[in-house]
């Protein structure tokens, strides 16, 4: 039975028997096996190494992310940012002072940016609830030259000097953490609170209250007194002006922090005895004003030549508290006095006269 040509395609010259061409030896197939035919090759699968290694650059990227969008910073409208360096891999040192409303920037890797206001600040005492820096009914006490204590509601304004703001950040704000709400307040009231409270008080014992309840001048005069005192004071304890007025600008004059009396509180007592002698005084004015006019009265009198009842009857004429009619002689009219039953201050005087 003849061989099929089919069954040879696989086999070689030796096997067929056939002469290697030009003599060569038959060629060698190494590490590879005759395809199977119909059949697909199969993939291998990842390593799972590769995918874990992904997997930690990612995580580690992600980690990195609040870290560099944290490290871009802009200031507010109402807000001076000043900078440090202090990250990871660096000291602590001052980088720059942002102004306020800067545009998006990079500040550093985890470097920080502290706030600070800028614009004006108001700290007020007040006696009424949610009015005052303290949120509670609060007024500063102080005596009066003759003793009587009385009570301020008072108002500063002011600006944070920014021109000296490295030293202020350093030598209180760090101290304070004064670029935080709490910090800033506690710093208000250790510094501004204890100094208006000492100034009023000194300036307060040189006048009485008689003088300071009824002298708008002298208020006034007192107010000013404080005012420049309190810049004076905040200086010497601070060691610099870091606080100015409230027209201050950087780079300019820093000026007086504004200090205004809003009111003075008397105690109620006193009060009530400074209206019991106004009250006392406009009665003897008006009793004064009285003997006056009965003084003018009698010059009067003496210097018509009437009698007192005569003088009497011409005012109560004058007055219209009387009704007389003038008659002629011959009219044959009789008039009679009224009698007590006549209406009060209405009197008929018979009166004759020639026609």
């Amino acid at each position: 039975m003849a061989d099929d040509p089919g069954d040879n395609e696989d086999k070689s010259p030796d096997d067929l028997g056939e002469p290697d061409q030009l003599g060569a030896a038959a060629p060698l197939i190494v590490g590879r096996e005759p395809k199977e035919r119909g059949k697909k090759r199969r993939l291998r699968p990842p390593r799972m190494g590769v995918m874990a290694v992904g997997i930690v650059v990612a995580v580690v990227l992600l980690a990195f992310v609040p870290t560099i969008a944290s490290s871009f910073k802009k200031t507010p409208a109402d807000r001076v940012g000043i900078s440090y360096g202090g990250g990871p891999f660096e000291g602590t040192h001052f980088q720059q002072i942002v102004q306020p409303g800067s545009n998006l920037f990079f500040n550093g890797f985890a470097d920080p940016l502290y706030l600070y206001p800028s614009d004006q600040v108001t700290y007020i005492i007040s006696e009424t609830e949610d009015v005052g820096a303290e949120g509670t009914s609060d007024s500063v006490s102080a005596p009066t030259k003759d003793r009587v204590q009385v009570t301020y509601e008072v108002a500063v304004y002011f600006k944070l000097n920014t021109d000296l703001l490295q030293e202020f950040h350093e030598e209180l704000g760090l101290r304070y953490k004064a670029y935080t709400t709490g910090g800033w307040n506690e710093l208000i009231r250790d510094t501004f609170r204890q100094q208006i409270e000492n100034t009023l008080q000194e300036e307060t014992r040189r006048v009485d209250v008689a003088d300071l309840f009824g002298d708008a001048d002298l208020l006034v005069e007192l107010q000013n007194q404080v005012q420049t005192k309190l810049t004076q004071r905040l200086d010497d304890a601070l060691g610099n002006q870091f606080f100015c007025s409230p027209t201050y600008e950087p780079g300019g004059e820093c000026g007086d922090p504004v200090f205004v009396i809003k009111s003075v509180g008397i105690p109620d007592n006193v009060a009530k005895a400074f209206e019991n002698n106004r009250t006392s005084a406009i009665e003897i004015l008006t009793r004064t004003n009285q003997i006056e006019q009965a003084k003018a009265e009698a010059e009067a009198i003496a210097a018509l030549g009437l009698t007192g009842e005569e003088y009497n009857l011409l005012q109560a004429i004058k007055s219209g508290r009387i009704n007389f009619w003038v008659l002629p002689n011959d009219a044959g009219v009789t008039l009679n006095t009224p009698d007590s039953g006549a209406t009060p201050g209405s009197t008929t005087a018979p009166s004759s006269g020639g026609g």
